[in-house]
C-alpha cells in the first residue's frame, strides 16, 4: 500500500470515528443521519446527495427496518425519476416540495418495472418500507419536518 492510500485510509477512519464526538453520526454505507417527521411520524433517515449515492440509492440493499428510510437530496429542482434498480424490498417513494407531502408511491415491490417521476418539481425525496405511507395515513399535503433547509435553486 502506497504511502498516500495508507494516510486517507487512516484519514477517513479517524473522520469516521470522530464523527459522532463531533455531532454527527453515520450508516454503515458512510451516509450522515438526519432525523425528520412525516405528519409527525419519526423517521431516521441516511442523506444522500452525491451522483454515485444518488444513483445507487437502496439499491443492494436486502433491508430497510421500520422508521428508518433514505433521504435523497437533489442539486437541482425539478421533475425527479426514480426506479427500483436492484432493490430487494419493497418501499414507499414519498416526494417533498415546501415541507409537505408533495406525492407518494407506494408499496413499490422489487419486480416493478419502469420509472416513477414526482408529480411536481422537487428536491427532496423520501425512501421508507413499504406500506409505511398506508401504515401511517400520510396523504398529499401532510408536513414534513427536517432538520435541514435545501438552498433554493
Amino acid at each position: 500500500m502506497s504511502p498516500r492510500s495508507l494516510f486517507l485510509l487512516i484519514f477517513c477512519a479517524v473522520a469516521l470515528l470522530a464523527a459522532p464526538a463531533l455531532g454527527q453520526e453515520y450508516s454503515e454505507a458512510g451516509n450522515p443521519w438526519t432525523h425528520l417527521t412525516v405528519k409527525g411520524v419519526p423517521v431516521t433517515a441516511e442523506v444522500v446527495s452525491t451522483p454515485e449515492k444518488l444513483y445507487l440509492g437502496l439499491g443492494q440493499r436486502q433491508a430497510l427496518p421500520e422508521g428508518r428510510g433514505m433521504l435523497f437530496v437533489i442539486p437541482e429542482l425539478g421533475r425527479q425519476a426514480f426506479c427500483m434498480r436492484d432493490m430487494h424490498f419493497s418501499i414507499d417513494i414519498i416526494w417533498i416540495a415546501d415541507r409537505k407531502v408533495a406525492g407518494i408511491h407506494p408499496k413499490l415491490s422489487p419486480s416493478d418495472q419502469g420509472t416513477f417521476f414526482s408529480p411536481v418539481p422537487v428536491r427532496l425525496v423520501l425512501e421508507v418500507p413499504g406500506g409505511f405511507a398506508q401504515r401511517h395515513g400520510i396523504k398529499v399535503g401532510d408536513p414534513v419536518a427536517l432538520p435541514l433547509q435545501p438552498a433554493p435553486k
